[in-house]
C-alpha cells in the first residue's frame, strides 16, 4: 500500500475500503434505471447493437467494481479508481443538467431519446473516470518508485561523506599521532582508533551497497525480525559496538506474531533502526514492541517514552521528505528505515503523546492476505470471471432445453421481458456470483480442503443450492413483485434446483481446470530464510 493510501491514523480512507462496492452500484444503478429500459430489439442492426453495448458496458462496470470489493487491490488503487468512477458520473450529471436546464426536456427527447442518452453519457463518465483513477494510480507508483531512487541517492550520497570522511580523518589525525610520539611514548589508543575508523569504512561501504540494492520481495514471517531486530538493538550501538542493556523492551506482537508480509532479509533494519533511535538518540528508557493485523496490512508500533519526533522527523517517516541539505538532527537511522519500508510498499505513522508511537505497516503476503479475509489475486479473479461465463452459458443452456420461458423472466427484472436481455442479465449473475464463490472459499475454514475436483464441485454445488433457496426463491420474487409481475413466494421448482446444481458444479470444476486456487497463494514459495538476520556488518551499518 502506498504511502497516500491512509489517512493520519494509518486507516484508509472510505473509497479505499467501500470504492468497490461503491462502483458495483453506480454501474448496476445506471444500467437498471436507465439502459434496461431502453433497449431496442428492433429496427436497424446498428440501433440494436448500439443498445445492446451500453447494457454490456453498463453490466461490465458492476463486475468491474464487484473485481474491485473482493480482489486483493491495495486501498491506494481502489481509492483511485473509485474516486474517478463517482468524478465522472458526477461531471456527466453536471452536464447533463446543465444542457436540460439550458434545452429543455424536450428537445433531447426528441433528438435521441432521453432515457438511452443519459445512460450512454453517465457510463461514458463511469468508464473514463475508472480509466483515468487507473493512470492516476500508476503515475503515482512511478513517481513514488522515482522519489525513492532520489532519495537513495541523496542518502548515499551523505552516508558516504559523513561516515567515511569522518572515519577517514581520524585515521588521518591518529596516524599523525603515531609518527610524531617520542621513543617512550604510547601508541595504542591510537592504533585501536585506527582499527575501529577502518572497520566503519568497511562496514560503511557494504552497507551503502545492501541498500541501494532493489530486491524483490518474498513472505517474511514478522517475529523472527523483530526479535533478531531488539537483540540487536539491545546489545550492540549503530556502529556494531558492544554495550551494557540499559533499557528494557518489551516485544508483544500479539495476533501479528505469525503473520509474514511482503519484504526481504533487510526487515530487521528497519525495526533495529528504530528501537536504536528511540534509545540512543531520544533517550527513551523504556521501549514496547506491538503487533496487529488488519485486512491486507500487517502493522508493528514501536511505543517509547522518549522525546517527541520533531516535525522534520515526522516528515522523513511518513512522507519520504529528506531534507535538502545535511541535517545531523534526523540521522540516518530515520532515512533508511524510510527507504526500506517505501520499498516494500508499506507506510509509517508517527503519533505524538504521553509515548511516542511509530507504527510501521506492511503489505501482509498474499496467502496471509486471503486467509485474513476477501482478497482474491487478480489471476484468480479473471479465472472467476471465465469460470462464470462458462457455468452461465452451461445453466442457460439447461433454462433453454427445461422451459424457454425462464430467461424472459430474468430480463423482466430489469424492465425488459426479452430471452436476449435475459442471457446478458443472467452472465451477469453468473460471474458476480462466480467471484463471490472465490472470494468466500478463499477465506472459509475450509479453503485447504477443496483443492481436488470433486470437493470443488462439491463446494460449487453447496453454493449453488444456496443461491437456488435465496436468490431464486427469495430475492428473485420479491424483485419481479417491485417491478409488477406477479411470482409466487418462495419460487423453489425442482427445474431450478437442478439447473443451480449444475451451474455450481460446472462452476467449481471449470475454475480449478483453469489453474484457480482458494489459498490465494501463487507460485512462490515461502521461507523463513530471509527472516533470518546475521551478524554481519554490512548490515549494522544500514544508516547507523
Amino acid at each position: 500500500m502506498t504511502r497516500g493510501a491512509a489517512d493520519r491514523d494509518g486507516t484508509p480512507p472510505f473509497s479505499g475500503r467501500y470504492g468497490g462496492l461503491l462502483v458495483a452500484g453506480v454501474g448496476f444503478a445506471v444500467t437498471r434505471l436507465f439502459v434496461a429500459e431502453a433497449v431496442m430489439l428492433s429496427g436497424g442492426p446498428l440501433a440494436v447493437a448500439a443498445t445492446a453495448g451500453s447494457l454490456v458496458v453498463g453490466l461490465a462496470v458492476s463486475v468491474a467494481g464487484v473485481a474491485l470489493a473482493v480482489g486483493a487491490f491495495d486501498a491506494a488503487y481502489v481509492a483511485d479508481v473509485a474516486r474517478g468512477c463517482l468524478l465522472g458520473v458526477g461531471v456527466m450529471i453536471a452536464a447533463l443538467a446543465v444542457t436540460v436546464a439550458a434545452t429543455g426536456f424536450g428537445m433531447i427527447g426528441a433528438a435521441i431519446g432521453t432515457q438511452l442518452l443519459a445512460a450512454n453519457v453517465l457510463l461514458a463518465g463511469a468508464v473514463g473516470g475508472m480509466v483515468n483513477g487507473h493512470r492516476k494510480a500508476t503515475l503515482r507508483r512511478r513517481r513514488e518508485a522515482i522519489g525513492r531512487g532520489a532519495n537513495r541517492a541523496r542518502f548515499i550520497n551523505r552516508l558516504l561523506r559523513h561516515e567515511v570522511l569522518n572515519a577517514a580523518s581520524i585515521v588521518d589525525g591518529h596516524a599523525e599521532l603515531l609518527r610524531e610520539r617520542d621513543e617512550n611514548g604510547d601508541g595504542s589508543r591510537s592504533v585501536d582508533a585506527i582499527r575501529r575508523s577502518a572497520a566503519r569504512i568497511e562496514s560503511t561501504i557494504h552497507g551503502v551497497g545492501t541498500i541501494a540494492e532493489e530486491r524483490e520481495a518474498v513472505p517474511v514471517r514478522l517475529s523472527p525480525a523483530v526479535a533478531s531486530a531488539v537483540e540487536s538493538a539491545a546489545t550492540r550501538d549503530a556502529h556494531g559496538e558492544a554495550v551494557d542493556a540499559g533499557t528494557v523492551v518489551d516485544v508483544d506482537l500479539g495476533p501479528a506474531e505469525r503473520v509474514e508480509v511482503d519484504a526481504d532479509d533487510r526487515l530487521s533494519v528497519v525495526f533495529e533502526r528504530l528501537v536504536e533511535h528511540a534509545v540512543d538518540v531520544r533517550g527513551a528508557d523504556r521501549v514496547r514492541v506491538e503487533g496487529a493485523v488488519e485486512r491486507h496490512d500487517a502493522a508493528v508500533t514501536i511505543v517509547d517514552d522518549g522525546e517527541p519526533l520533531s516535525e522534520r522527523r515526522r516528515d522523513v517517516l511518513e512522507r519520504g521528505a529528506f531534507p535538502e541539505y545535511d541535517d545531523p538532527t534526523s540521522g540516518f537511522a530515520l532515512q533508511a528505515v524510510s527507504l526500506l519500508v517505501g520499498e516494500y510498499g508499506g507506510r509509517i505513522r508517527v503519533t505524538n503523546g504521553e509515548d511516542t508511537r511509530v507504527s510501521v505497516r506492511l503489505p501482509r503476503a498474499s496467502a496471509d492476505a486471503a486467509v485474513a479475509t476477501v482478497g482474491v489475486p487478480y489471476p484468480d479473479l479473471r479465472r472467476a470471471v471465465v469460470a462464470g461465463i462458462g457455468a452461465g452459458a452451461v445453466m442457460g443452456g439447461v433454462f433453454w432445453l427445461s422451459s424457454g420461458g425462464v430467461l424472459p423472466v430474468i430480463g423482466a427484472l430489469y424492465g425488459a421481458e426479452s430471452a436476449a436481455i435475459g442471457w446478458v442479465t443472467h452472465l451477469f449473475h453468473s460471474v458476480v456470483f462466480a467471484l463471490l464463490f472465490v472470494a468466500g472459499a478463499s477465506i472459509s475454514t475450509l479453503r485447504d480442503r477443496i483443492g481436488s475436483p470433486a470437493r470443488t464441485a462439491a463446494a460449487g454445488l453447496s453454493w449453488g443450492i444456496v443461491l437456488w433457496l435465496a436468490a431464486a426463491g427469495l430475492v428473485m420474487p420479491l424483485w419481479l413483485r417491485a417491478v409488477g409481475i406477479p411470482a409466487p413466494l418462495p419460487n423453489l421448482p425442482w427445474t431450478g434446483l437442478v439447473s443451480h446444481a449444475v451451474w455450481g458444479v460446472t462452476l467449481g470444476v471449470g475454475y480449478l481446470l483453469l489453474g484457480g486456487r482458494f489459498d490465494g497463494n501463487a507460485s512462490s514459495t515461502v521461507t523463513d530464510d530471509a527472516s533470518r538476520s546475521t551478524d554481519a556488518d554490512p548490515e549494522r551499518s544500514i544508516g547507523s
